[in-house]
């Protein structure tokens, strides 16, 4: 990045010290409490059987993105705007302001928007692509020319994708680039959520509280002011394909270590992981999809869904589930190993050596995976 990064003004707390108890809000309430984690480990997938709080004082913490060169980890913050860096020395700092890419007049309700920033994002090189909710677009910037601590609308970016033929996207998700130049990207419809009564709080993702992202208005603005369908795209040498729009939520996307397998994460009530076949030839054809189901018991199946995950080399799945991860073997269609974080998760990233970075609700974790 252009120079050196620094702590913003923070919205709870002054620094990001982990913190069990979650962020300490304005009004003096906790956002985010974490007591714990519990383990299942058939086959042994973890070095050991610990998670470590690197970091709270966040709210809603996704798309986390291994910069292997540095030893960083960028991650975003969805409904506080910002994206950040972690890395082992320096903790945390801000990267970004105001990542949504929002210039002050380009969104016009932009005031009401519950996750007004970033979400997921992709590095490949020097190039960082991005998905921003209330634009409606995934860009691309130049990592090492990021103007730290600035509002992403300062920087010089490409617009990579905003509008499939001639409708907004609803609100692009998770990325993927691929070696080839090719980019995925899903586009559900969580960037039109609105800001909750404060009696509600984070209650959309509170099934206690009777309330689910799910909302009627988040497919009614679809149908209103986005293509009318939830998508995965691919764009390839500036054109933009539709992959498939089989799904109702399509969400977290990854690519089997042969290449052979695009696998999406549908994030509806049911949560399930759908393989597609991946082929110069669209849509994609879907070949199979593993359903909540394979997961077992579940001590609140509400704290969440299938959200962000990742391919290991063995072609596991390390995925977000309701109220922690599991790894998946797809060969076998089982769960081999099942951390239950008893709160909200929403992404997964590997770092160096066995460092597995987990993004979610109010904090960021590390887990630590045998390799």
């Amino acid at each position: 990045m252009s120079e050196d990064a620094s702590n913003g003004p923070e919205p709870g707390q002054a620094t990001f010290v982990p913190e069990p108890k979650g962020t300490l809000l304005p009004d003096g309430t906790r956002w985010g409490p974490f007591k714990g984690a519990e383990f299942t480990d058939t086959v042994g997938v973890f070095e050991r059987h610990d998670v470590d709080i690197i970091a709270s004082g966040f709210r809603w913490t996704e798309g986390p993105t291994w910069v292997a060169e540095a030893g960083n980890l960028l991650f975003s913050d969805t409904i506080d705007a910002r994206i950040y860096q972690w890395n082992a020395k320096d903790g945390v700092t801000t990267v970004c302001e105001v990542s949504g890419g929002y210039d002050g007049a380009n969104v016009a309700d932009y005031d009401s928007r519950f996750e007004p920033g970033s979400n997921g994002m992709a590095l490949v090189g020097d190039d960082l692509y991005i998905c921003q909710h209330p634009t409606h677009r995934v860009v691309k910037v130049q990592l090492s020319k990021l103007k730290v601590g600035q509002p992403f609308c300062d920087n010089d970016f490409e617009v990579i994708a905003d509008a499939y033929q001639g409708e907004n996207m609803n609100s692009p998700n998770d990325v993927i680039a691929m070696p080839n130049g090719d980019v995925f990207f899903s586009d559900p419809i969580y960037g039109f959520l609105k800001k909750q009564p404060k009696e509600l709080g984070f209650a959309f993702l509170n099934a206690e509280k009777g309330v689910h992202p799910d909302q009627p208005y988040l497919d009614e603005s679809c149908q209103e002011r986005g293509p009318g369908f939830k998508g995965v795209y691919r764009w390839r040498e500036g054109k933009l394909e539709l992959v498939t729009k089989e799904l109702d939520r399509p969400n977290g996307l990854a690519v089997s270590p042969d290449g052979k397998i695009l696998w999406v994460a549908n994030s509806s009530k049911d949560p399930s992981w759908h393989a597609f076949e991946m082929s110069e030839e669209l849509p994609l054809k879907q070949l199979y999809h593993l359903d909540q189901s394979i997961l077992g018991p579940l001590p609140d199946p509400g704290l969440g869904t299938a959200d962000g995950f990742k391919v290991d080399e063995q072609g596991r799945l390390w995925t977000t589930i309701p109220a922690g991860i599991a790894v998946i073997d797809t060969e076998k269609k089982a769960i081999v190993a099942k951390v239950i974080f008893g709160t909200n998760t929403s992404n997964i990233q590997f770092g160096d050596g066995g460092d597995v970075f987990v993004t979610g609700l109010g904090h960021l974790w590390r887990l630590y995976r045998k390799i």
